[in-house]
């Protein structure tokens, strides 16, 4: 009599039923027996194949659900599921091996930066198809030697494949996984997922820069262009709100009638030569930067006696550093050669106030 399960055996002879089919577990309960392993060493007495469950990761639907042995940062082992995140942002990290090359990398990485990610309110999870006793040996063995060493974020066991192969990221022949790499949002939707060959790691940073812009999305309902990063200009999702995205861009070399100044010697030359110089410290790249410029065009023509200089922060990395023009847009006001005022970010009003004040 056949067991349903997960994955269904047939004799490389002849089919055992007429159409067979996966019955779907949740993945605790299917039997160990049925591990790719022993399902290779039976094809040798006349089994052909393993079937897996097809992949259900869709961008923008739920994300398949699991529930599964973990090593946890404290190196207890105990069940984990998705429904454990609710409500939070959840990273999913798959990788090939525990013992292995790049994978340890990958994990010390994303683990070392783990405040980061609870900064931003997400969670990270590894995920691979070894035991929670392989996981939790390999953490106990030292860095230096080939371990991981204290971990700070969960390796889930995904013993079964079941979790791996439903997210797409399982080789099924070797019956490990790719290094897949999910976004899930509080409300256990699927934001984003890659999906890397073996021989290639992860970055950190662009996942944190992915988390920051979804949660924007989420937040202020505006998207985000190619290479967004927080502070970058974003868009309405509508034809006006790109014309004006656009349009900004085409501003990106702004204030076509202000001088810039790229050295030391310029700087001290300039508030040498006038009574009230405003330096605007910017970057081409700066979304808000574009923003401001009209303003910036408008109150130049406003006080004629105020002399504007720009200052490319990407050309001149050291004079930024000692100016201190760390978020961009930068105002700094001098009169008579002495700093007297500095406005930061995107504040109309505010630097309106500063150049009204300054006495030519």
């Amino acid at each position: 009599m056949l067991r349903r399960c997960t994955r269904t055996l047939w004799r490389a002879t002849g089919p055992l039923c007429a159409a067979p089919t996966v019955a779907r577990l949740p993945s605790a309960q299917v039997p160990l027996t049925l591990l790719k392993d022993q399902a290779v060493a039976s094809q040798s007495r006349g089994f052909a194949s393993v079937v897996y469950p097809p992949a259900l990761a869709d961008i923008g639907k739920q994300a398949p659900s699991f529930s599964e042995p973990a090593v946890m940062p404290d190196g207890e082992i105990k069940s984990l599921s998705l429904a454990d995140y609710k409500g939070k942002w959840l990273v999913l990290l798959f990788y090939p091996k525990d013992w292995t090359f790049v994978c340890p990398t990958e994990l010390i990485a994303f683990s070392d930066a783990v405040d980061k990610f609870h900064k931003i309110g997400a969670e990270v999870v590894g995920v691979s198809t070894d035991t929670p006793e392989t996981h939790l040996a390999w953490i106990r063995h030292p860095r230096k030697k080939g371990g991981l060493g204290r971990m700070n974020i969960p390796l889930l066991a995904d013993v079964t494949k079941v979790v791996s192969a439903e997210y797409g990221t399982l080789l099924k022949d070797a019956g490990i996984a790719l290094r897949g790499l999910f976004i899930i949002d509080p409300d256990s939707v699927l934001q984003q997922a890659t999906i890397n060959n073996l021989p290639v790691g992860r970055s950190v940073d662009e996942t944190l820069r992915l988390l920051q812009a979804f949660q924007f999305v989420r937040e202020h309902g505006e998207v985000c262009p190619a290479g967004w990063t927080p502070g970058a200009a974003t868009m309405k999702a509508d034809t006006e709100g790109a014309k004006s995205y656009f349009a900004a861009q085409e501003e990106l070399e702004f204030n076509a009638t202000i001088p810039k100044l790229s050295s030391q010697q310029e700087i001290n030359a300039a508030l040498a030569a006038h009574k009230a110089v405003v330096l605007d410290w910017y970057a081409p790249w700066c979304g808000k930067c574009a923003q401001i410029a009209p303003h910036v065009d408008d109150l130049k023509e406003k006080h004629k006696g105020v002399q504007f200089f720009k200052v490319d922060t990407d050309a001149s990395v050291e004079l930024a550093a000692k100016y201190d023009a760390k978020v961009l847009p930068t105002f700094v006001m001098f009169q008579s050669g002495k700093e007297v005022a500095r406005i930061s970010g995107y504040k109309k009003q505010a630097l309106a106030d500063a150049v009204a004040s300054l006495k030519p």
